[in-house]
């Protein structure tokens, strides 16, 4: 493969952030073996790799540049990855974006104190009787007392606990609940005890049974949704009549790789058990419970169409 061949932005995006995993995960052995993995898969990804370590070695005391800063950096470079004209490069981008190009450092989530790939769950012990798990994609810290999730989704389960989301505090007596951060809310569940939910504009308490959205103005209490929150927990996806658009985009949070599918078949419903460490065999399942197909370009690339 010529070192001039244009890749494509999805490879590079997604090798940017393999890179800036590693940088928050050094010592993660299954890190390593995923990433071996996907560069084993394509040519193209273990092209996009070297050249990646040849603008971000350049730099090996400052964090790489984020990925809409090294994208375009990335593309002038190709056709020349000589260290001089990379430094060149990377000076013109510097012009044109200031200082910050060098001192971007990756997402706050991926320097967070406790942190999951994906696909990963992962469980602390929070003393006095309480735990605290992990979904994949998470990330949460720790301020004295309180917790702090910064993304993602956890399960906290004990006597006394305190958990702060984007848009307010979570306090639990002897209680069980799934606090999740989506786009423009915090989402809670509460599955036994009291929280009492505390915001700028004012105070909830959520009971068992009781689910709350929690955005930046107002507070919306939940009704059952098609999606079991604490299934996960149990390493399981526990949907009932959801759309399968909507089944794809949970599916998706559990594997590497891009996951989609037709509009055609976008408003399939689809009721089911599914084990999440089991993301293949999952895929295979939708075709047995729906007239659809699995088109897979790669292990990365799968789209779901009409059964034809």
């Amino acid at each position: 493969m010529s070192a001039a061949e244009n890749l494509p932005e999805g490879v590079i995006r997604t090798a940017i952030e393999w890179q800036m995993r590693l940088r928050a995960n050094a010592n993660n052995a299954e890190l390593h073996r995923q990433l071996n993995d996907w560069r084993r898969h394509d040519p193209r990804h273990e092209l996009a790799w070297q050249r990646l370590q040849q603008v971000g070695g350049l730099f090996k005391a400052s964090p790489l540049p984020d990925a809409a800063r090294t994208i375009p950096l990335l593309r002038q470079a190709e056709a020349d990855l000589s260290r001089r004209r990379t430094l060149k490069l990377l000076g013109l981008g510097l012009a044109a974006g200031g200082a910050t190009l060098l001192t971007t450092t990756a997402p706050a989530t991926w320097r967070s104190d406790f942190v999951t790939a994906t696909g990963e769950r992962r469980r602390l012990d929070l003393g006095v009787g309480s735990e605290l798990t992990l979904n994949t994609g998470s990330a949460v810290d720790v301020r004295g007392h309180e917790w702090v999730l910064r993304a993602g989704e956890v399960l906290i389960d004990g006597a006394d606990w305190r958990v702060r989301c984007r848009f307010g505090e979570c306090e639990g007596r002897q209680a069980r609940a799934v606090l999740r951060e989506r786009d423009g809310y915090s989402e809670i569940h509460v599955a036994r005890g009291e929280v009492l939910i505390s915001t700028p504009f004012g105070q909830r308490h959520l009971q068992a049974g009781d689910a709350m959205a929690i955005a930046a103005t107002r507070m919306t209490a939940l009704g059952r949704g098609p999606l079991d929150p604490f299934a996960w927990a149990r390493g399981l996806l526990i949907v009932n009549d959801i759309r399968l658009v909507d089944f794809l985009a949970e599916a998706g949070r559990y594997r590497q790789g891009w996951l989609g599918c037709d509009s055609a078949v976008a408003d399939l419903r689809l009721s089911g058990v599914f084990h999440l460490d089991e993301p293949a065999l999952m895929l295979r399942n939708i075709s047995h419970l729906l007239p659809v197909q699995i088109v897979e370009r790669t292990r990365w690339w799968v789209r779901i169409r009409p059964l034809v």
